[in-house]
């Protein structure tokens, strides 16, 4: 199983643009959603816009911790501490998602394929964590 790369929503650069999110202070939240969800970078906004959240049981959304942001020449990166949805808990998902929880609408940040085997990534009675890049964290924007 391999977890593939983050996707921006295309709104989330416009928001970004338009000082609507702040990459210091905002808060920003973690969600799960099944096989069933189909992301669609162009069209899907906030997060009223995602189907097929998991519910119930052992899950619940997590706000992301020790969030940062470092310039590296012309490389912004952006990260945080890992997620973690808990230990032990039973959970299966496709795609984690990132919102910015502090704007109104919940604007989206970005998705990750959790397994961009066909599969979905899933724990029984164990950790579910879902980890940044250790380079280049949820995401960098590079001019070069």
């Amino acid at each position: 199983m391999a977890a593939g790369d983050f996707v921006y929503y295309n709104n989330f650069l416009v928001a970004l643009g338009n000082k609507e999110v702040d990459l210091d202070t905002d808060t920003f939240t973690a969600a799960l959603c099944t096989s069933s969800y189909t992301p669609d970078r162009a069209a899907h906004v906030d997060i009223g816009d995602i189907t097929n959240e998991l519910s119930g049981g052992d899950y619940a959304r997590v706000n992301l911790t020790t969030v940062s942001k470092t310039l590296t020449g012309t490389a912004l990166k952006w990260t945080s501490d890992t997620i973690d949805f808990g230990n032990p808990v039973t959970l299966t998902a496709k795609y984690l998602v990132i919102f910015d929880n502090t704007h109104a609408s919940d604007i989206l940040v970005g998705y990750i394929d959790l397994n961009t085997g066909g599969g979905s990534a899933s724990s029984t009675t164990g950790p579910f964590e879902v980890a940044p890049d250790g380079t280049l964290g949820w995401f960098t924007i590079d001019e070069a």
